[in-house]
């Protein structure tokens, strides 16, 4: 008795390490070098976006959303895919409601595409990786 709940003790925290280990490893998308960014407040935003140079993708998300879930995976490997062309960047609206408001975001995930400080494209919504894909080589040229 006492072994089979130690057993089962022991699988569940082994399930918890692995859970903690897969979201660790979503936060921490190494992007051209560093991090993949979180913006978490205005000023970050116009810091490395509205002042960024070159090709900045900036998603708004949040945990509890179905779709978000769906496409962070694209999201990443759009990411591993293009990091050395473009810095991309994840705004959690449970962290950023300002940020949220004053983009008006109303559906998630959206997606702002940025080239030197300046919004050039958008994407509301699931969106298909070949769509993503379209959209990042149309502005990297």
């Amino acid at each position: 008795m006492i072994k089979s709940f130690t057993v089962l003790i022991l699988g569940r925290i082994v399930v918890m390490i692995n859970i903690m280990a897969f979201r660790l490893a979503i936060t921490t998308v190494p992007n051209k070098g560093n991090a993949m960014i979180k913006i978490a407040d205005k000023g970050t935003f116009t810091e490395k976006i509205i002042n960024g140079k070159g090709l900045q993708i900036v998603r708004f998300c949040a945990e509890w959303s179905g779709p978000c879930q769906m496409m962070g995976p694209i999201y990443k490997e759009m990411f591993r895919m293009y990091s050395n062309a473009a810095s991309f960047y994840r705004i959690d609206i449970g962290e950023a409601p300002s940020l949220k408001k004053q983009f008006g975001v109303v559906e998630l995930p959206t997606i702002l595409f940025y080239k030197n400080g300046e919004q050039v494209d958008f994407a509301i919504g699931l969106i298909s990786k070949d769509s993503l894909i379209s959209k990042i080589e149309k502005l990297i040229k």
